[in-house]
C-alpha cells in the first residue's frame, strides 16, 4: 500500500491538503498521486481516494463537517436507523436537497465533528433511542468519556439526557443491550446491569432483586458445552428463587412494549 494511500484511510478516504502536508506529503508528492490517479479532488483543498464515502466527498465539496448519524455512521458506530440524508454542521445557512443542518461551530480541519459535537446533535436532532445508541457507541469505542459527554449537556432543560448518560459504560457488548436498558430504563423499572450474581454468574439485567433478563442476540449457541453451560446458569439461578427471563432481539427492536409488557409482569411475580 502506498504511504499517502494509508494516511488518507486513517482520515476515511478523504483528506484536507494540511493534513497531507503535516505527514510529510508536500505539493510535489500530491501532485504525482493525482496525475496516478490514486488521489482526487474533493472540494477546495481536500482530496480523496476512489471509493471513499459520498457523505465525506460531499461535506468537503460544501466545506461542512459530518455530524449526528452521519458521522456515526461513517465511523462505523452503532446506529440504529440509518440516516435519511446528510446530517451537516456549519456556521452559517446552507439549503440543499437531502440535508440536515445542524448550525454550530465546526474546526475547518475536521470534516468529521469531535465526537461529543455528534452526540450532541444527535439528541438535538433524533429519538432519543437513536441518540442514546450513538453516545454509548461512543463510550463504548474510547471515542469520548461519559463525564465528558455529560459535561456537554450543561443547560438545565438536559436534566434527562444527563441521566441516560449516566448509564453508558465502556463494557457495554451490544446495541441490544442499550435498546433493552433504554426501555426499561424508560418504563420506571428498577434495572441494574452485567450484574454478577453469586451462585449464577453474570446476568445481562437484574430487575429488582429476584428477575433475571437475558438478551439473546441473532447468534445461536453453537456447541453443546456452550449450550450446556447456558442451562446450567438458569437452573442454578432458579434453584435459587429467581425468574428468568430470555429475551429476542426481535421483540427488543420490534416490539419494544411487549418487551417492557413481559418484564413488568414477571416482576410483579419475583
Amino acid at each position: 500500500m502506498h504511504a499517502i494511500e494509508a494516511v488518507c484511510q486513517i482520515h476515511y478516504g478523504v483528506i484536507s491538503t494540511g493534513a497531507l502536508a503535516a505527514n510529510g506529503f508536500g505539493r510535489s508528492k500530491v501532485a504525482a498521486a493525482e496525475r496516478s490517479g490514486l488521489l482526487q479532488r474533493a472540494g477546495r483543498g481536500y482530496y480523496r481516494l476512489e471509493g471513499a464515502p459520498a457523505e465525506l466527498v460531499a461535506a468537503a465539496s460544501l466545506g461542512m463537517s459530518l455530524t449526528c448519524v452521519s458521522a456515526a455512521d461513517v465511523q462505523g458506530w452503532w446506529v440504529l436507523n440509518r440516516p435519511d440524508g446528510l446530517h451537516l454542521r456549519a456556521d452559517k445557512s446552507v439549503h440543499g436537497p437531502g440535508i440536515h443542518l445542524h448550525r454550530g461551530r465546526r474546526s475547518a480541519a475536521r470534516l468529521v465533528c469531535s465526537p461529543s459535537a455528534i452526540v450532541l446533535d444527535a439528541f438535538r436532532c433524533l429519538p432519543q433511542l437513536d441518540a442514546l445508541l450513538i453516545a454509548e457507541s461512543a463510550v463504548a469505542r474510547n471515542a469520548v468519556s461519559k463525564s465528558a459527554l455529560i459535561r456537554a449537556f450543561n443547560r438545565p432543560q438536559d436534566w434527562r439526557v444527563r441521566a441516560l448518560l449516566e448509564g453508558t459504560s465502556r463494557k457495554t457488548a451490544s446495541p441490544l443491550e442499550v435498546c433493552a436498558r433504554y426501555h426499561l430504563w424508560a418504563a420506571g423499572l428498577p434495572v441494574q446491569r452485567e450484574v454478577m450474581v453469586a451462585g449464577v454468574g453474570r446476568v445481562d439485567f437484574l430487575v429488582g432483586e429476584r428477575l433475571i433478563v437475558e438478551i439473546d442476540g441473532y447468534e445461536f449457541h453453537s456447541g453443546r458445552n456452550e449450550y450446556r453451560k447456558d442451562r446450567d446458569r438458569w437452573n442454578r439461578a432458579t434453584a435459587q428463587g429467581f425468574i428468568t427471563l430470555r429475551i429476542t432481539a426481535e421483540m427488543i427492536l420490534r416490539n419494544p412494549e411487549e418487551f417492557v409488557r413481559l418484564v413488568r409482569a414477571a416482576a410483579a411475580r419475583a
